[in-house]
C-alpha cells in the first residue's frame, strides 16, 4: 500500500514505530506528529509522557499519562499505580488505582513494574501505617506466586518486604521466618541481615543479632545492597544503620 493512501492512524502507527531512542529530540517530534494524526493512539501518549517522568517533570507525564488511561484504561492504569507508589509515594491514588486496574484485569498474577499487583498494594498500605491490610495483600501475593511457579519464584523482595511488615508487628518469629526465606534466595542482601537483626533483637537474642548486623556491614562493604536508579527503594537502609546497631549492642556488652 503507497503512503499517500494510509490512514491517517496508519501512518501514525508507523512514526510510532520510526521514533527512535527515548527521550530524544526525534522521537518527541515524532510522537508529537503521531498524536496529531491519531489523537486516540494511546501508547504514543503514554511514551510521550515516559522521559519527563525519568527527569522528575511529575505534571508534564502525569498529564500525558492520563490521556492514555482516558483512552485505554485496562492497558494503562496500572503504570499510573505503581508511578504513584514508586516516584511520588502517593500511597492513597496509588492503592485506587491499583484496585480498580484489579477490577477491570481480574486475571492473576499480575505483575507490574517487577512487582506483583499485590506486592505493591502492600507497600501503599504500608506507607500509610496499615499494616495488618498491607500483611493480608503481603500474604495473597506469596501465595500466588507460590501457587503458579514455587517459593523459589516469590518476587526478588516480597520476603523481605513482608518481614518488616511482620517486624512492625511485633510477630518476631514470623519476621525472621520470612528474612530467613529472603536469604535463601539471595545470601548476600545486606538489607536482609540488617532486619533479621532487628527480628533477633526483638527475641532479645543479642548474640545472633550482632551476628547478623556483622555480616549485613560485610556485604554493604562489597556491593550487596538494594539498589534502584531513579528512587530508594521500599525499607532501604544503609551501612551505617548497622553500624548503629553494632555500636548500641557494644554498649549493652
Amino acid at each position: 500500500m503507497k503512503a499517500d493512501t494510509l490512514s491517517n492512524c496508519a501512518k501514525a502507527e508507523m512514526l510510532f514505530e520510526e521514533k527512535g531512542n527515548q527521550g530524544t529530540y526525534r522521537s518527541q517530534f515524532y510522537l508529537d506528529s503521531a498524536i496529531r494524526l491519531c489523537p486516540n493512539l494511546a501508547k504514543a501518549w503514554r511514551e510521550k509522557g515516559v522521559p519527563f517522568l525519568k527527569r522528575g517533570d511529575y505534571a508534564t507525564w502525569l498529564n500525558c499519562l492520563n490521556r492514555a488511561i482516558e483512552i485505554s484504561p485496562a492497558d494503562f492504569l496500572d503504570i499510573r499505580a505503581w508511578s504513584k507508589a514508586k516516584f511520588l509515594h502517593d500511597y492513597k491514588g496509588a492503592l485506587e488505582d491499583f484496585k480498580n486496574f484489579d477490577l477491570l484485569r481480574p486475571e492473576n498474577p499480575k505483575v507490574i513494574g517487577d512487582y506483583n499487583i499485590y506486592t505493591w498494594m502492600a507497600l501503599c498500605e504500608s506507607g500509610l501505617d496499615h499494616y495488618k491490610l498491607a500483611l493480608e495483600y503481603a500474604n495473597k501475593s506469596i501465595a500466588i506466586s507460590s501457587k503458579e511457579h514455587g517459593e523459589e519464584w516469590v518476587g526478588m523482595y516480597d520476603f523481605l518486604y513482608r518481614g518488616n511488615i511482620k517486624l512492625v508487628l511485633k510477630d518476631y518469629k514470623g519476621a525472621l521466618e520470612d528474612f530467613d526465606k529472603q536469604l535463601r534466595n539471595s545470601d548476600k542482601l545486606a538489607e536482609g541481615y540488617y532486619y533479621k537483626g532487628l527480628a533477633l533483637l526483638g527475641q532479645k537474642r543479642k548474640k545472633d543479632a550482632k551476628k547478623s548486623f556483622e555480616k549485613s556491614v560485610y556485604y554493604f562493604v562489597n556491593g550487596y545492597t538494594m539498589l534502584d536508579p531513579y528512587v530508594e527503594m521500599p525499607f532501604k537502609v544503609y551501612i551505617n544503620d548497622a553500624k548503629i546497631e553494632l555500636a548500641k549492642l557494644q554498649l549493652m556488652d
